[in-house]
């Protein structure tokens, strides 16, 4: 079975920031500015990113984001993004009442405010995201128990290599890839169709005809994926290419390409936890797909829902999914 070192690579992903915009006419934004305990200063980034792990969860949860003052350390902003009121309202009550929450919600000293914004720019001078918030939702949707789903063609970003998931190939390949969707996000919104960065994914083989723990590292083979708007074009990805190669000097983008997943039928299971014991889920899947009379016909497919950089290894979401037919 597969076991590797993936998401240390996510480290490399460049940390561009943007502003929480408004989606939808329902959408929402839920300010909070709190004070955090002395007693908990520097133990604070440890347990938030454990809350956040839950709270990103809930339904209706959009983009979250936390800021702290330049002034005052133990002063912080959360920034929210809900779909409507009444999911941002719900979530409130469930923040307060779930048990795993608990250290979450003693670190706080104050709450100095705690509102729900609609948007209020004029319509034409406001820039449209893209609708994909409900096929958003059900493509990054898994339980822990395989399951059999069906999804329509999506079309991705895409760079292939062969590496060790740790070797600087692989590392660059995320640089890359991120600095490419990034470029296309920029100039979509300055045209005025924005759109939200899906979570990174990457599909893993061996052509050694033996199993992965079986086949040097090096000679792993990968496909890192990240899923772009129906209306980006195969032309906009090669002029967005060229400006990263020319404008950021980054050379490995000329790898980067357009591609499509074409529909289908998948089964799928929610991995909680480390990339390196992935094995019993696997497990799970491959007796699932057994006990249909089902085959596998791709790769080994990963989705990254959760970022290594700030959730604690325990708490890992990845979706292990797989084509069948």
């Amino acid at each position: 079975m597969k076991q590797h070192l993936t998401m240390q690579a996510m480290m490399t992903m460049p940390d561009v920031k943007t502003p929480p915009v408004v989606t939808e006419d329902t959408a929402v934004l839920e300010v909070v500015i709190y004070k955090v305990k002395l007693q908990y200063a520097d133990d604070f980034r440890e347990i938030l990113d454990e809350a956040r792990a839950t709270i990103q969860s809930f339904p209706g949860i959009i983009e979250y984001q936390t800021f702290r003052s330049t002034s005052n350390e133990l002063l912080f902003m959360d920034i929210v993004r809900w779909e409507t009121l009444a999911l941002a309202k719900n979530a409130a009550k469930e923040v307060e009442q779930m048990q795993e929450l608990a250290p979450f919600i003693a670190v706080f000293e104050e709450i100095i405010m705690m509102d729900h914004f609609d948007p209020f720019a004029d319509k034409g001078q406001e820039v449209p995201l893209a609708d994909l918030l409900q096929l958003k939702n059900e493509y990054y949707k898994a339980s822990e128990r395989p399951q059999l789903v069906e999804f329509p063609a999506y079309h991705y970003l895409s760079i292939k290599g062969v590496s060790a998931p740790e070797d600087q190939r692989f590392l660059n390949a995320v640089e890359a890839i991120y600095e490419v969707i990034y470029n296309l996000k920029f100039t979509s919104k300055a045209s005025g169709r924005n759109f939200i960065i899906d979570e990174m994914e990457a599909q893993w083989w061996v052509e050694s005809g033996l199993p992965f723990d079986q086949t040097p590292r090096e000679e792993w083979h990968w496909n890192i994926l990240i899923r772009v708007p129906e209306f980006i074009t195969p032309d906009q990805v090669d002029l967005a290419v060229q400006e990263v190669i020319k404008l950021k000097n980054v050379v490995l983008a000329s790898e980067v390409e357009f591609a499509t997943i074409t529909a289908g039928k998948f089964v799928q299971a929610l991995h909680v936890g480390s990339y390196e014991a992935e094995t019993p889920t696997i497990e799970k899947i491959m007796q699932f797909i057994d006990e249909n009379n089902l085959e596998v016909t791709g790769h080994h497919h990963e989705i990254y829902l959760t970022d290594p950089r700030k959730v604690p290894v325990e708490k890992l979401r990845t979706i292990l999914r797989y084509a069948v037919k």
